[in-house]
């Protein structure tokens, strides 16, 4: 396989001023994207619940990913609700959590793929030892911080939390995607370039950091490209804009090695998120590449 992502899949309730609707969640879910834009080979490892609707896993094989990493382990898959305000801003809950994800739960597909991306949705969802499957064949491993940084109160409120373990976890992985609001957590007393230097210093080869609506910027231990926010058709819902940009900068980065062109590609892939709720309708490379042209111009 080309691409592995490996966390829980989640089914998310997602509430806006307009509507409420629960849809699938989680990286693994927009892991989707990976086939749809040509990987060649595309799988997950996950864990999820007697509860987990058959037509969430009706659709996830239709979009052409690979399944054998999905494991039903008991009674509850990981539930989170999303509920945003007029603003965009969210208040974000947990419901369920499904047990970890531990190193049997690879095949050897899935630790001999050429991309191996971590993206847990809580601190404990993925046993470290998973890290050093990854690295046994000599994947480009890749991990997106946000599970790390969320505390989970007794009555389910997520909220920040500080990453002791941020040291050992990070040096494991070649490539670190997190948020700005995130990058602040890990090194509140630093500016960005200096957390950033901190981070490379530890190990990784490549730091994105992204914004919102201001871009991204990805660093390497030479460069720092700074990445345009792309102009979506219509703006629906954000959620799994961080997942789609991951995914579709991994693939990208390892058939060009180019940095930019990555960066705009991952971003065209977001711009897409965002005109759908959850994980559906995924755009196909021919859509990306006339989206990305004038980017790539400019």
């Amino acid at each position: 396989m080309e691409i592995v992502v490996v966390g829980h899949l989640s089914r998310d309730l997602i509430i806006t001023p307009e509507t409420r609707r629960e849809v699938l969640g989680g990286s693994t879910a927009y892991a989707m994207l990976a086939p749809s834009i040509g990987a060649f080979g595309a799988g997950i490892v996950s864990k999820v619940g007697l509860d987990f609707d058959e037509n969430y896993k009706i659709s996830l094989i239709s979009s052409g990913l690979n399944l054998s990493g999905l494991h039903y382990e008991g009674a509850q898959t990981t539930r989170f609700i999303n509920e945003y305000n007029a603003d965009g801003e969210r208040i974000q809950r947990v419901e369920a959590l499904a047990p970890s994800i531990m190193p049997s739960d690879f095949t050897n597909a899935h630790s001999e793929a050429s991309i191996i991306h971590f993206s847990p949705l809580s601190s404990n969802e993925i046993d470290k030892a998973c890290y050093d499957v990854a690295h046994e064949e000599g994947a480009l491993t890749s991990l997106d911080v946000q599970g790390y940084l969320r505390s989970i109160s007794e009555d389910g409120l997520v909220s920040p939390q500080k990453w002791p373990e941020s040291n050992e976890i990070l040096g494991m992985v070649d490539v670190v995607k997190l948020h700005d609001s995130e990058l602040r957590i890990i090194n509140m007393d630093e500016s960005e370039l200096s957390a950033v230097s901190h981070i490379l210093d530890l190990g990784p080869r490549i730091v994105i950091v992204t914004r919102d609506y201001r871009g991204s910027t990805i660093y390497t231990r030479n460069s720092q490209v700074d990445i345009p926010l792309v102009l979506a058709d219509a703006q629906v819902d954000s959620t799994g804009c961080g997942d789609t940009y991951a995914i579709g900068f991994l693939l990208e980065y390892l058939r060009t090695t180019n940095v930019t062109r990555a960066g705009l590609f991952a971003a065209t892939c977001s711009s897409f998120n965002v005109e759908t709720m959850g994980p559906y309708g995924m755009p196909d490379r021919v859509l990306i590449e006339t989206r990305m042209h004038p980017y790539l111009q400019a």
